[in-house]
C-alpha cells in the first residue's frame, strides 16, 4: 500500500456522506471508476452519491449501480472525490455549484499527465492505463474484498480506456489487474461485447457523415463533427463514437484531429497520436489536457480559425518526433 492510497483510505473511512464526481462527456473509465469505488464504499456503510455533469451512455446500463448515477447531486457531503478529471473545468457545473461552496476536502484521483493537482490530496499516476486500474489499489487499502459487483465496472473502465488492451500505455501491470478482476467474477467477454464492440445504427450514420469531411494534410488526418450532423442521425450517444481513433489508424497519419463545431463560437478539439508522438502539450497550451497520445481541449473561435490554429500548432509540435513501429 502506497502512502497516498493509505491517506485517501483514511479520509474515506472518516467521512459518512461522500460525493464521487467524474468528468463531462463520461467515458467507460470514469463510469467504471465511479461505480467500482461506490460499491466498495457501500460495503463500509458509507452513504455514496456517484455524479456526472452529463448523462452516461446507456450501453453501460449493465454495470451494477448504473441507475444511481446522477447529474444533480443534492444535500451536504463530508468529502468529495474527483475521478479521472485533470482539472475542475471538466467537473462543471457540479464543481462550482456543489463542491466549491461546501469548503470540504477534495480528493483528486486521476491518471492524466496534464492534471493540475487541484485537490486537497492528489493521487495522479500517469503510468496507469486508466483510473479504474488505480481504484483496485484503493479498494485493497480500504480492506474491501474484491468481487464481481466491484470488479465488473473496473474491468470495463480498463478495457474502454485501453481500447481493448491496445493502447501504448497498456502494461503488464494492466494485464495483471484485468486478470485479477476476471478472477473476482468479471467477464471479459461480456465487457467486450456490451461496451467495446456494440454501437447503434445512428452512430454508423454519423460516421458516414464524418467520413465525408476527412482530410489528410501531411502526417495529420482531420475531420469535422457538427450538431446538425448529429441531429440528422438521431443524436446518438457518445459523441463521435470513437471515430477519432479511426483517423489516427490511417497508415499515412501520425496524428488524428476531430473538430467538433458546437456552433457557439467554440470548437472542441480531440487529439489522437500514434505511439512515439506526444500531442498533450498542444492540448494543454490550449487550455485542455490528457495523455501523450490522447487529449482534448475547447478553443474559442470559428471552425476555420480554430482549425488553422490547431493544425499549425500540431505541425510544429510533431516536427522532429517520430512514430514508433513505422
Amino acid at each position: 500500500m502506497s502512502e497516498v492510497t493509505a491517506q485517501i483510505a483514511g479520509y474515506l473511512r472518516q467521512a459518512e456522506r461522500i460525493l464521487l464526481v467524474g468528468h463531462m462527456d463520461p467515458d467507460g473509465d470514469v463510469i467504471g471508476a465511479l461505480l467500482g469505488l461506490r460499491e466498495a464504499l457501500r460495503r463500509l456503510g458509507k452513504q455514496v452519491v456517484p455524479a456526472l455533469p452529463d448523462r452516461p451512455p446507456s450501453k453501460y446500463a449493465f454495470l451494477p449501480g448504473f441507475a444511481e448515477l446522477t447529474t444533480a447531486p443534492a444535500g451536504s457531503f463530508d468529502l468529495f472525490v474527483s475521478l479521472d478529471s485533470s482539472d475542475t473545468a471538466r467537473l462543471e457545473p457540479i464543481y462550482s455549484t456543489v463542491v466549491a461552496p461546501a469548503g470540504r476536502p477534495v480528493i483528486n484521483i486521476d491518471h492524466h499527465i496534464t492534471n493540475v493537482m487541484f485537490g486537497t490530496l492528489n493521487w495522479v499516476e500517469p503510468r496507469a492505463a486508466s483510473t479504474s486500474e488505480m481504484i483496485i489499489s484503493l479498494v485493497d487499502a480500504l480492506g474491501v474484498p474484491m468481487d464481481r459487483e466491484i470488479a465488473l465496472p473496473l474491468l470495463t473502465g480498463i478495457v474502454m480506456d485501453t481500447r481493448g488492451f491496445r493502447t501504448s500505455n497498456t502494461t503488464s501491470d494492466t494485464l495483471r489487474a484485468a486478470s485479477r478482476l476476471m478472477d473476482a467474477g468479471a467477464s471479459l467477454g461480456e465487457v467486450m461485447e456490451r461496451a467495446l464492440n456494440s454501437r447503434p445504427y445512428a452512430m454508423l450514420c454519423l460516421w458516414g457523415k464524418m467520413l465525408a469531411t476527412v482530410h489528410l494534410e501531411g502526417r495529420i488526418a482531420w475531420a469535422v463533427l457538427t450538431p446538425a450532423m448529429q441531429a440528422e442521425c438521431g443524436n446518438p450517444e457518445e459523441g463521435d463514437g470513437g471515430f477519432i481513433n479511426l483517423l489516427v489508424s490511417l497508415q499515412e497519419a501520425d496524428v488524428g484531429l476531430l473538430f467538433y463545431d458546437k456552433g457557439d463560437h467554440a470548437v472542441e478539439v480531440g487529439f489522437r497520436a500514434k505511439p512515439g508522438i506526444d500531442i498533450s502539450g498542444v492540448a494543454f497550451a490550449l487550455g485542455g489536457g490528457g495523455h501523450p497520445q490522447a487529449a482534448g481541449c475547447t478553443v474559442e473561435g470559428s471552425l476555420e480559425e480554430v482549425r488553422a490554429r490547431v493544425l499549425d500548432m500540431v505541425r510544429r509540435a510533431i516536427d522532429g518526433q517520430r512514430a514508433l513501429y513505422r
